[in-house]
Parts: C-alpha cells; sequence; structure tokens
C-alpha cells in the first residue's frame, strides 16, 4: 500500500514538478548547458510540502531532481550530456527505452550520473543499478529506476509506470552505481 501511494504522489509530482526550459541548439559548442536552461519549480498540490522541489527533504535527505533538457537531435542531446557529464564529474548513460519510466521520461534518453554516497541517496531519486527486472530470473542488467522506499536490505526500486516494484531485489552499495542529475531528451523515430 505505501508503494502504491508513494507512485501516485510521484505520478501527482510530475505534473507540477522541475522543469527544464530551453534547448540544447542554442548551447554555443555544447559546453554550458546551464545557460541555456531555466530551472522552474513549483510546489506539488498534494503530498509532504516541497516534494518535487529542488530543495526538498525526505527522511533527512536531500532530494535530487534530474535537470531535464529537450534537444533537436540525437547528436545534440549526445553532444550536451557529454559536455555537462565533463563540467560536473558525471558519467553518460542511455535508457533502454522501454516505457517503465513514462511519462517522465520516453524512449531513449541519455543521462548523466554522478557517483554519491549511498547514504546520500534519498526517497524518489533516480539510480542507476545493476537489477533483475524479472524476479524468477537470475541475470542482472544495468537500470534507471526510483528509490521508493529503503529497508534493512537496501533500496527498494520500481518504475514510473510499473504496476509493481521489484520486491524480489535491492539496490545495495555492491550494486549501485549512481544518482541520475541530468536528462537529455532527443525526437525519437515513430515506429
Amino acid at each position: 500500500m505505501r508503494v502504491k501511494r508513494a507512485r501516485h504522489f510521484i505520478l501527482l509530482s510530475m505534473a507540477h514538478g522541475s522543469i527544464l526550459l530551453g534547448t540544447c541548439a542554442s548551447l554555443h559548442g555544447h559546453d554550458d548547458c546551464e545557460s541555456v536552461a531555466t530551472l522552474q519549480t513549483e510546489a506539488p498540490s498534494a503530498g509532504p510540502e516541497g516534494f518535487y522541489g529542488v530543495d526538498s527533504q525526505l527522511d533527512g535527505r536531500q532530494r535530487v531532481v534530474p535537470a531535464k533538457v529537450s534537444c533537436p537531435d540525437r547528436a545534440e542531446a549526445l553532444a550536451a550530456c557529454m559536455a555537462y557529464a565533463a563540467a560536473n564529474g558525471g558519467t553518460v548513460v542511455i535508457t533502454s527505452g522501454t516505457p517503465s519510466m513514462e511519462p517522465y521520461i520516453h524512449g531513449r534518453t541519455y543521462a548523466v550520473i554522478q557517483k554519491r554516497s549511498f547514504d546520500s541517496i534519498a526517497q524518489f531519486d533516480l539510480l542507476v543499478y545493476m537489477g533483475r527486472p524479472n524476479g524468477s530470473k537470475p541475470d542482472r542488467l544495468k537500470m534507471l529506476h526510483r528509490a521508493v522506499r529503503h529497508d534493512r536490505f537496501g533500496w527498494l526500486m520500481s518504475g514510473d509506470n510499473n504496476r509493481w516494484s521489484e520486491s524480489w531485489d535491492r539496490v545495495t552499495p555492491q550494486t549501485y552505481f549512481g544518482i541520475v542529475v541530468a536528462l537529455f531528451e532527443f525526437p525519437q523515430a515513430s515506429t
């Protein structure tokens, strides 16, 4: 029940959350995404105060709300993402394109992750980790989902669009890669 309620608040907050305005096309040499992106935050209409704002704190930890930048094409998204990662000490990954994080992340998207201490992870942070997408199989894949609850075994994860949480697995210091700090979207080809 708590996980369902958390997912409900996540979806509500996405409708009122932070939005970055601007495009990568206006970057001069792709060396400074911050100069074209304006962060806009708005308090959600429901849920904990400041739930989706940059300064929101849950469980005494500050939550990381990734910057989102829309780019005109994949090449510019990659160039801008790499420049942001280099300037901010991050690593570039690309999402698989599955609908598990919709509507927040749609299709394939470049992401910048930073390796921060495992103890700094806050509820609702987006994490990249080695996880098992299917509880009946032992295979682990690099995944990007949201931290929904912490217990003595680690962080329980869930995709925003999934009807379930990954109750069969936990993110631990050994399986954790980093926290998503920026997302670089680009138009997707129609299928």
